[in-house]
């Protein structure tokens, strides 16, 4: 079953929640989204977006303009992603 990312953009404090479509795996979804590749601007914009239909290409990678606050499961358990 699929779980859930609420993704926050930082300088506005909007916070959209984006379906992941995938299963979540207790190790490596963790790690892709603080360590991976998860864990930059570049794809946490598009997530962010997705979120609302909208498609975007960026190229533009930084850190720090969008957070994830949390991950929920299917079971409605909230994981914390960034601190």
């Amino acid at each position: 079953m699929s779980y859930k990312v609420a993704i926050r953009k930082n300088s506005t404090g909007e916070v959209r929640i984006y379906d992941m479509e995938c299963e979540w795996d207790a190790d490596g979804s963790m790690f892709s989204w603080t360590e991976g590749n998860y864990g930059c601007d570049c794809n946490r914009e598009l997530f962010f977006e997705r979120a609302n239909g909208i498609e975007i290409h960026t190229e533009w990678c930084s850190v720090r303009r969008f957070s994830v606050l949390y991950a929920q499961l299917p079971n409605g358990e909230k994981l914390p992603i960034d601190p």
